[in-house]
């Protein structure tokens, strides 16, 4: 079996530029949050409400959680070594995981500083917890309002957003609780949305866990059609067949490929045209910035074990053989 291995190594599309509008936003974000967390840890503590120092406890995951994200972004701008091939990219995974397990530990001691109140005679000062509730729903819309763009781009930053989301949605039961409060004397409804606060903080981390493990599993990117790339690629003149196909993602915005295919004489006797077009294809076409291609006469001989079956191909009213 003859064969031609050309890897090609891009830079990762979440390249310096995107860690630089990263770094702004979490710097931005974590200022904001820190000011007004001593906030309401003061307002908690007068008021005696737990739905605001269970919100300022949110905010200092919040805290922690970007700047763990900022310190994940300036270890991933390490370079490559021999020891590690791929650099430092999955720092900001793993920080994305982190910051995810962390809203989880925030919502049980919620859930259980709610329960001990539930219990107790409670004495809460609704018109300060309104009003320092406010602020801070204030503040986390503008802390949102930052990272949004870029939690789109990096799971790191996402899982920094998502603590902030929670943050925003628990500071809208503060309110609320506070309102309850103030209106009807209904002391009751501090833990009540506290207990709230908690369940929201959980919801928020489920998509960004599965996203996390997705990506440590090496799963397929989920925005890569990896059907229509093996079609794609079976569409060349000369290529028969695509087999032994790997995709993955190395951090956000930076995916992998490895695929075996098999050729006709004619390409094996002059494959770098071919092996060409086959890297244009899953790099310019699909995004894919670390791409290595296998040339093949055949597929006797294949050491690998890994074959992906995917739909035949139709071009040319010419039907390929399904791998």
């Amino acid at each position: 079996m003859d064969a031609t291995e050309q890897p090609t190594f891009s830079a990762p599309g979440h390249g310096h530029n995107h860690r630089s509008a990263s770094r702004r936003s979490l710097s931005i974000s974590l200022a904001l949050i820190m000011v007004y967390m001593v906030v309401e840890v003061v307002g908690g503590l007068i008021s005696g409400s737990l739905a605001l120092l269970a919100d300022a406890g949110h905010m200092l995951t919040d805290a922690a959680a970007i700047g763990l994200a900022l310190l994940a972004i300036w270890i991933s701008g390490r370079p490559a070594s021999i020891e590690q091939t791929f650099g430092f990219h999955r720092t900001e995974v793993l920080a994305a995981m982190l910051n995810a397990l962390s809203l989880w530990f925030i919502a049980a001691l919620i859930f259980f500083e709610a329960s001990r109140r539930l219990d107790d005679s409670l004495d809460v000062d609704g018109g300060l917890m309104l009003g320092v509730g406010a602020v801070g729903l204030l503040v986390n819309l503008a802390a949102a309002w930052v990272l949004h763009r870029s939690s789109g781009e990096s799971l790191n930053v996402e899982g920094a957003y998502l603590h902030v989301v929670a943050d925003l949605l628990g500071s809208v039961a503060v309110v609320a609780a506070g309102v309850l409060v103030l209106s009807f004397g209904w002391d009751i409804a501090d833990p009540i949305f506290g207990i709230v606060i908690g369940v929201l903080i959980l919801a928020s981390s489920l998509r960004l866990l599965w996203k996390v493990v997705h990506v440590l599993m090496e799963g397929t990117p989920a925005h890569l059609d990896l059907h229509l790339l093996c079609q794609r690629l079976e569409e060349l003149e000369g290529v028969t067949g695509v087999h032994d196909i790997h995709a993955w993602s190395i951090t956000t915005g930076y995916d992998a490929l490895s695929a075996h295919v098999t050729a006709d004489a004619a390409v094996m006797k002059d494959p770098n045209p071919v092996l060409q077009r086959l890297r244009e294809i899953a790099s310019s076409e699909f995004g894919i910035g670390h791409v290595t291609i296998q040339l093949e006469d055949s597929m006797e001989g294949c050491a690998e074990d890994h074959h992906i079956e995917h739909p035949a191909v139709y071009a040319s009213g010419q039907r390929h053989d399904e791998s």
